[in-house]
C-alpha cells in the first residue's frame, strides 16, 4: 500500500504542496518498486503564474507525472518509455490521487507498474541482442 501524502487529499491544493508531496508520493512509489536512487530521477516544473505546473519520475522505463488534471483533480499520467531521453513514450495512462489511498487500488497501480517496468526491460534486452 502506498502512503499517500494526506496534503494530496485536500480538495484544494496548493502549488506548493504539490511540488512538495508530489515529490513524497513519487519517492514513496519508487522505494515500492525497489528502485535504486541512481535508477531514477525526479523533477519539478513549478510553471509560471496561473499554472500548477507537474512532479516527474522517470526512470529508464517508467515515466509518472503528478498534475492537476481536468477538472482540477490531482492526477498521476504514466507511462513506458525508452531511456530517461524519452518524454513521449507509451500511451498514457492516469490514476486519481484519491485513488490511490485505497489499499486494493494503490496495490493494482504499482503491480501494474511493475508489469510495465518488465516489459520495457525485456524489449530494451531484446534489442541489444
Amino acid at each position: 500500500m502506498l502512503n499517500v501524502p494526506k496534503a494530496l487529499l485536500e480538495t484544494r491544493v496548493k502549488k506548493e504542496t504539490l511540488h512538495r508531496s508530489g515529490k513524497r508520493l513519487l519517492l514513496e512509489i519508487a522505494g515500492a518498486l525497489e528502485l535504486s536512487p541512481e535508477a531514477y530521477d525526479i523533477r519539478s516544473n513549478k510553471g509560471g503564474d496561473g499554472v500548477m505546473g507537474e512532479v516527474t519520475l522517470h526512470s529508464d522505463h517508467l515515466y509518472l507525472m503528478v498534475h492537476v488534471g481536468m477538472g482540477s483533480e490531482l492526477k498521476v499520467l504514466y507511462r513506458t518509455c525508452k531511456g530517461r531521453k524519452d518524454y513521449s513514450g507509451g500511451m498514457n495512462h492516469f490514476i486519481g490521487v484519491p485513488e490511490l489511498a485505497s489499499i486494493t487500488a494503490s496495490e493494482r497501480f504499482l503491480a501494474k507498474l511493475k508489469q510495465m517496468t518488465s516489459l520495457g526491460i525485456r524489449e530494451a534486452n531484446h534489442q541489444a541482442a
